[in-house]
């Protein structure tokens, strides 16, 4: 393969700062976690002084350029490479750069596909083995060395010697192709087809100067790439990450669904019952309200992913816009393929899930209604049976007490006329209890009629 003058390999890392329901920890871990791809393990008060350069208002932030300091770091003293982080608004961007080894004639002299292959091993073990959660980027770029050269051919030798991706394949790989201020822009393309809420998309461009340019208009062209790639990048991430998260929240949507359908299906059986157990309906009905909970509050995130989404897509088309100002000849027609993707396929089967989903959230609020609709009568009937059983009681021993105070004098008398006791002896023992025998049942006697008649009578006006 014929060389390349100035390969260069770039790999652009993403972390979200601050997720969904997010909190100060997670978002301390998320920033140890960017920062130990620069340093290795963090203290402390290293990361205490890290986070000031976050303090402002912009909505890119140079992490390096504070107090006047470089915006760039070197890799190490033989690499001809560099870190170069900035936070996007709540994104942690990281461009890893490396263009090879300085001052190595070995390096110099070999082929370009192990050019290639060094560079971005390089780059690999500057990451820390710490991948992007949000995504990753790869840029490829170097000037051609004569005119004879086919772009496209040393574009798939490229890609193919990178190994970027387990088993190249151009024909399939290959998503598009441009141009901007003379050089050749290639996409690669391995969408991730695996829905586990992680954004592992192999995306990269490939990009070739023409043998005629200059080395400053190379660095002028590529340094406007890089301040744009860095943010088009970002915008892309977050949609496919986004998407991916959509995926899991409908998978646990879907869940809860199910569970939704099992809850409802055992009201009726509890209707078809005899005598319903108030007791399990109030153990459903609470659990329906914490599914309830659950599921709005996701359904809410789903909808905010739309939100998102559709907001990055402009953003996206914004970035591509402000390429073509840098150079109103270029052809970057490739880069709207995404956009299409973004908004055809993202977007909108968010919003068709949002729509079928939310249709489940209704049953269960009939659900709960109707359970708290039964509870409440269930309730209102104890109470009222509970009312009645004390009016019957309380008029029952309150006729009772009367009568055990009316008739006790008169029962001594009925027993002394029964069983006369001679003048000047003492009252039988026998006597006393056939007297106190006697009150006791007539009081109760009369106590258990009382009782009767107020159960008929509240009987009668329940009817009424």
């Amino acid at each position: 393969m014929k060389q390349l003058l100035y390969p260069t390999v770039d790999l652009f890392l993403y972390d979200l700062q601050d997720g969904l329901g997010g909190s100060p920890s997670t978002t301390a871990e998320s920033r140890r976690r960017f920062w130990k791809r620069i340093y290795g393990e963090v203290s402390d008060e290293k990361l205490a002084a890290l986070q000031v350069a976050e303090n402002t208002f912009s909505n890119y932030i140079e992490l390096f350029g504070a107090q006047g300091t470089p915006s760039h770091q070197q890799l190490a003293d033989k690499i001809n490479g560099y870190y170069y982080p900035v936070k996007l608004g709540d994104t942690y961007a990281l461009q890893i750069d490396c263009s090879g080894r300085l001052n190595d004639p070995e390096w110099d002299r070999l082929p370009l596909p192990e050019k290639l292959q060094d560079a971005k091993k390089t780059v690999l073990e500057y990451t820390h083995q710490i991948r992007g959660d949000l995504g990753e980027n790869w840029l490829i770029w170097g000037q051609l060395v004569d005119a004879n050269q086919d772009a496209e051919a040393i574009a798939q030798a490229c890609y193919q010697a990178a190994q970027i991706v387990e088993n190249p394949n151009w024909q399939r790989d290959c998503k598009g192709k441009g141009e901007f201020r003379g050089a050749t822009l290639f996409e690669i393309e391995r969408l991730d087809d695996t829905p586990d809420g992680v954004n592992q998309t192999i995306h990269g461009l490939i990009c070739l100067f023409p043998s005629d340019q200059s080395k400053q208009d190379i660095q002028e062209t590529i340094g406007q790439l890089y301040q744009n790639l860095i943010r088009l990048f970002h915008y892309r991430n977050k949609i496919l990450w986004v998407y991916e998260q959509s995926r899991q929240l409908k998978t646990q949507l879907k869940n809860s669904s199910q569970t939704i359908e099992r809850i409802i299906k055992s009201l009726a059986q509890h209707i078809k019952t005899s005598q319903l157990n108030l007791r399990q309906l109030q153990v459903e009905l609470a659990d329906a309200l914490s599914l309830s909970h659950y599921y709005e509050t996701s359904l809410g995130y789903l909808k905010e992913q739309v939100t998102t989404i559709a907001i990055n897509t402009n953003n996206y088309k914004a970035c591509i816009e402000a390429l073509k100002k840098l150079d109103p000849h270029s052809n970057l027609d490739f880069l709207n393929r995404f956009a299409e993707f973004a908004a055809d396929q993202c977007l909108t089967q968010i919003k068709t899930d949002d729509e079928a989903l939310s249709a489940g959230l209704k049953p269960l609020e009939n659900f709960i209604k109707t359970v708290e609709g039964i509870t409440d009568i269930e309730k209102t009937k104890n109470e009222r049976t509970f009312n009645r059983t004390v009016a019957i009681a309380s008029v029952g021993i309150s006729t009772a007490s009367l009568a055990a105070s009316t008739f006790s004098s008169q029962s001594d008398k009925l027993i002394q006329t029964w069983l006369p006791v001679p003048t000047n002896q003492p009252t039988p023992a026998l006597n006393l209890w056939l007297s106190f025998g006697l009150a006791f049942f007539l009081s109760v006697a009369i106590g258990l009629l009382g009782a009767s008649l107020t159960w008929l009578f509240l009987g009668k006006s329940g009817r009424n």
